[in-house]
């Protein structure tokens, strides 16, 4: 059986504080006795990785109550189950050897992430918010004979945030977010069919919904982002998207929250079309631009946080070169003034 006596290194504040040990892990070096211990204290990059992220597991559970402070630590300990499968050749623990050069820098690439993610831990205009996450290894059939592969475990990692508090609108906030959260990940949520052709082991996927902003105490932005690597490919494919809760409604913003009137969505494909052109001008492949009106109009697409614009973003290859990236286009607001509707600035500026 492999002994986990890591653990306290991932989970610092649970058992005590670290010791000064080699390269500054954040646990007694001399007591490392698994290949996944011994990895971060040989590597400087690794050691220091662990670090960061017991220091910031430690400031994310600072400050929760007793119930969100055990979502988190129940949430490391599947982390660190996750980080022991994830960066072997066959999605189990490594129990003896050492890792190979791949091997550490997956593992520094997943303890860098798990910080990234509890850092979304934090009170905003006076809502305290923490980070949710789920973790699946996969052994990936087609990777286990080659021992070169660079992809031999497919990783896929979902975060959210939640809301710590008393507020009214707390548990409802947390459901719907939740049940959004796993609908990005198919694998995570168990819901892949039988007869589905990608069942998960050969690819990756990082998908969040993390904190944008908190508007007054009408609306809360989540950004979202998307993340999927199929194994052997030449690069991943990812998206942006934002997700804007209205607190009074207790439901996610629809577009005939902000608009109404006869024509509203060919004005502003017009315009978002016009911005298009002006702002990225030769490096668009905008042949046919039909295709553009469903981002165009749809609240997901939407960024709220430019008081004299409204921010459309449109994901790579939709309409310019992947290498472009995700390009946004800016719409005045003053030039679709008139199909907003009464109390659209109270979602705008949170009034």
């Amino acid at each position: 059986m492999t002994r986990l006596f890591v653990l306290p290194a991932a989970l610092l504040g649970l058992f005590g504080a670290p010791s000064i040990a080699a390269h500054a892990a954040s646990f007694d070096c001399t007591k490392a006795g698994t290949p996944f211990e011994r990895a971060i204290c040989d590597n400087p990059e690794l050691s220091a990785a662990d670090t960061r992220l017991a220091a910031t597991y430690e400031s994310a559970v600072g400050g929760l109550s007793e119930a969100a402070r055990g979502a988190v630590r129940t949430g490391q300990r599947e982390w660190l189950s996750y980080a022991q499968r994830a960066c072997s050749r066959d999605a189990k623990p490594l129990v003896v050897g050492v890792y190979d050069d791949r091997g550490v820098s997956c593992l520094v690439e997943i303890f860098n992430s798990r910080s990234t993610v509890l850092e979304q831990s934090r009170m905003v205009e006076g809502i305290r918010f923490y980070p949710m996450a789920r973790y699946e290894a996969l052994p990936d059939p087609n990777e286990i004979d080659n021992p070169d592969s660079w992809s031999p475990v497919a990783h896929h990692e979902l975060s959210w945030i939640e809301i710590d508090g008393a507020q009214d609108f707390a548990a409802d906030f947390n459901a719907a977010i939740a049940e959004d959260a796993l609908a990005l990940s198919p694998v995570i949520a168990g819901t892949i069919g039988p007869d589905s052709e990608d069942d998960g082991s050969t690819s990756d996927t990082d998908n969040s919904l993390g904190l944008e902003a908190v508007a007054g105490a009408s609306r809360i932005t989540l950004n979202g982002t998307t993340y999927w690597y199929g194994h052997g490919a030449a690069h991943g494919n990812w998206g942006i998207f934002y997700r804007h809760y209205l607190v009074k409604e207790g439901r996610f913003m629809q577009a005939s929250d902000l608009f109404s009137g006869e024509g509203w969505e060919a004005a502003l494909v017009d315009l978002a079309l016009a911005a298009a052109e002006a702002e990225h001008g030769d490096n668009l492949m905008l042949d046919d631009t039909s295709y553009m009106a469903e981002a165009v109009v749809d609240p997901q697409r939407w960024d709220l946080s430019d008081p004299y614009a409204l921010v459309i973003q449109f994901q790579p290859y939709e309409i310019a070169a992947y290498a472009y990236g995700a390009p946004e286009v800016r719409v005045k607001w003053e030039d679709i003034e008139g199909y907003l509707v009464d109390g659209a600035d109270e979602i705008r500026f949170g009034y």
